[in-house]
């Protein structure tokens, strides 16, 4: 299997739609640009570090499965609060799984 390429991104920096694709550039924050490495300091700005490229129609499916990671680690931090207070009882098994599309191995 050919191993795929790791890109970073920490935040949007902008999305342009054009011929029913979606072009979402992803910035990183480096350690220059969160220090204000400009010349005169001003606001530290995230560094374009991928583009991500996806058809229109496949924006919803994209957004559904962000959504639902987002609210399993929402809930798997609230069970790690829970369970610092009262570490006696074990966690009930439950799916981490949206139709085959992740893998949470937390």
């Amino acid at each position: 299997m050919t191993a795929l390429p790791t890109v970073f991104g920490d935040g949007v920096i902008d999305v342009h739609v054009a011929s029913g694709v979606a072009r979402i550039t992803l910035g990183a924050q480096t350690g220059a640009s969160a220090a204000g490495g400009q010349p005169g300091g001003g606001d530290p700005k995230p560094v374009p570090s991928a583009l991500l490229v996806v058809p229109v129609l496949q924006l919803p499916n994209l957004a559904r499965v962000l959504v639902e990671v987002t609210k399993q680690i929402e809930a798997r931090a609230k069970e790690a609060m829970a369970a610092q207070q009262k570490p006696a009882e074990p966690p009930a098994g439950s799916s981490d799984q949206v139709a085959g599309a992740f893998r949470f191995n937390g």
